[in-house]
């Protein structure tokens, strides 16, 4: 998607590449996302519980709601929801945190792996379908690319604070 072409010349100090960038990614994200809701949907998620259950897989252990919001990019509060909604549906326990009493852990349940081996059946193809139109090498560069950017604007993020406690 491109801007108008007298964009320069409307808002003076433009970068019109950064503002067709950054519409670019936004448009993106929003069809992204909109497939992804598709996918998880049917099976009662949203991308970020899914995106839980996967944190919890990968993590081979339990782990506390903060370490997941760390990794997640999000607030106390969205983890809480998350981790309520999973809890509810039997995807998620939460146990007290052997050596701390104010902390819980997070673990996934034994309902949770067959729903993620479910639902991988359908988003690994999707996914590959969503990068259709990009050969390997282009899908490389959009990787690389993204990631620079993603450093950038992680640098520009104030540093996280750490748990109380």
């Amino acid at each position: 998607m491109r801007v108008e072409p007298d964009h320069a010349r409307r808002h003076p100090g433009a970068d019109k590449l950064a503002t067709e960038c950054v519409v670019n990614l936004i448009r993106a994200e929003s069809l992204v996302a909109r497939e992804l809701d598709r996918i998880f949907r049917p099976h009662g998620l949203t991308s970020p519980s899914y995106n839980v259950l996967v944190i919890l897989a990968g993590a081979g252990a339990p782990l506390s709601p903060y370490v997941i919001g760390e990794r997640l990019l999000v607030t106390r509060g969205t983890v809480t929801g998350l981790l309520d909604s999973l809890e509810r549906r039997g995807l998620v326990r939460r146990t007290p945190h052997p050596a701390d009493r104010r902390m819980l852990l997070v673990e996934l349940t034994e309902a949770a792996r067959p729903l993620m081996r479910k639902v991988a059946r359908d988003l690994l193809p999707a996914q590959a379908g969503m990068m259709a139109a990009l050969s390997a090498s282009e899908k490389e560069t959009l990787v690389q690319l993204l990631g620079k950017v993603q450093n950038h604007l992680q640098g520009r993020v104030a540093p996280a604070r750490t748990p109380a406690g």
